[in-house]
């Protein structure tokens, strides 16, 4: 009898910038007390090699020994055979767009796919910074559940705005409109529909399939007490992800303050993610105004919730920070 081959499918996330409404840079001051900081936990055992370093450094909480990153909505996704697909295109996409040129990109071999959410300035203004545009051979296939999406890329190129002109890429670029809920295929492997969310000027969320593997983008999606009143409409097409990349800006008390303001808090979020059955739940779009402590603190408050109403739930809940990887 022949053996039962296991579905080897393997899709790749990698987040090039995690932060939400504006990019978050890092303050001298702010590196000085981090290091200030983690010397006065140190004892002489702890630094007496690079080997016990990483050991005391690998035990202390992630804001003490790292940083979340301060670059805004980027994503990096690979199907099985490496097929690129670029998710927005923040002030991440800078670095991302670097890391491309070994690959095919400097030589104008490179192709990748590219979804986007929304145009709003946190996930469209790396895109003048991206390098791979700008070199001829190069093919980007854009798709969207938003009307005019090339309109409202050429209008962040106008010379008032920024002095690269938008047929300054000589890269090749096509566009896809696509209903939500329509089913379209990035490459051979990776199926996806768009589901809109509620979020000022409007934002959509989608959701990539390869083989029985499952990934959620919904960032930039509010979720208030209003909102879950009428959350059976979503739940179907949350159920059963493997990750779910959710917006989780606001604290819940700073969420009752910011009605219409566009973004969740990490109690709704991990709600949606039990009712929902996910997986694995990926906090993301940071608060520009949160530094690391308070990251920490509201990662440590979500686990904290999780264990609370399902203490025995096989849900993980991450944080997402720049450089993050995730294989599903």
């Amino acid at each position: 009898m022949g053996c039962i081959k296991k579905d080897k499918t393997i899709m790749k996330i990698k987040f090039w910038g995690v932060r939400g409404s504006i990019s978050a840079p890092v303050k001298p001051n702010y590196i000085r007390n981090k290091i200030k900081n983690v010397l006065s936990l140190a004892n002489a055992m702890d630094i007496q090699s690079p080997e016990n370093i990483d050991k005391f450094l690998d035990g202390l909480s992630f804001s003490n020994h790292s940083t979340y990153g301060g670059n805004t909505t980027t994503l990096e996704i690979r199907d099985k055979d490496n097929n690129l697909i670029l998710l927005d295109s923040g002030t991440g996409i800078r670095e991302l767009g670097m890391s491309m040129l070994g690959q095919g990109f400097a030589q104008g071999k490179g192709e990748a796919f590219w979804v986007m959410t929304h145009t709003h300035w946190d996930h469209i203004q790396g895109m003048p910074f991206f390098v791979p545009l700008f070199i001829p051979g190069n093919k980007f296939h854009f798709h969207t559940s938003m009307d005019n999406l090339e309109n409202r890329l050429q209008y962040q190129h106008a010379f008032t705005h920024f002095p690269v002109q938008w047929d300054q890429y000589h890269a090749t670029k096509t566009f896809s409109y696509h209903e939500e809920g329509e089913i379209f295929q990035l490459g051979k492997h990776i199926r996806a529909l768009s589901k809109s969310m509620r979020h000022p000027g409007g934002s959509y969320s989608y959701r990539f399939q390869e083989g029985n593997k499952i990934l959620i983008f919904a960032s930039d999606a509010e979720f208030n007490l209003e909102e879950m009143d009428n959350i059976d409409q979503y739940l179907g097409y949350f159920r059963g992800a493997d990750v779910l990349v959710f917006d989780t800006q606001y604290t819940f008390e700073e969420s009752l303050q910011k009605i219409d303001w566009g973004h969740s808090s990490a109690s709704m979020a991990t709600d949606i993610a039990l009712r929902a059955g996910v997986k694995k739940l990926v906090m993301f779009h940071h608060d520009p105004s949160y530094d690391d402590e308070k990251l920490d603190m509201v990662y440590l408050r979500a686990l904290k919730y999780k264990e609370m109403f399902d203490p025995k739930g096989a849900l993980e809940i991450v944080m997402a920070y720049e450089g993050l990887e995730i294989e599903i």
